[in-house]
């Protein structure tokens, strides 16, 4: 592994050829390391302390919230289901009211 000192030396005399593979490479490295930041995030998250509840309720929500905030319809509406924002469940009285009773018909005997 080269030093910051020999690495500012060959940028100092380098050519824009040189500066551009440098550039590359720089890149690379930097996508590297951002796909393994993301893997130890994703490890870091996969250690769940189930006997945590508050930590949880947290940690659920915030999945929720990044998920609502990416789109996800079903996300949203957990989420809004768990905040209290759903509106209250009424239940519907159905009453027949009948303001015109029918009269009993009288049959008329047979003959």
């Amino acid at each position: 592994m080269e030093t910051a000192q020999s690495i500012y030396s060959r940028l100092k005399s380098a050519d824009n050829k040189i500066l551009w593979a440098f550039a590359q490479e720089l890149y690379a490295a930097n996508k590297k390391l951002d796909k393994v930041k993301e893997k130890t995030k994703t490890v870091k998250e996969s250690i769940i302390n189930l006997k945590d509840k508050e930590g949880l309720r947290t940690t659920v929500l915030e999945h929720l919230f990044a998920e609502s905030a990416k789109g996800n319809a079903q996300a949203s509406d957990k989420l809004a289901r768990i905040a209290g924002l759903a509106e209250d469940k009424q239940d519907i009285i159905i009453e027949v009211v009948n303001y015109k009773p029918q009269k009993a018909k009288k049959s008329k005997p047979k003959k």
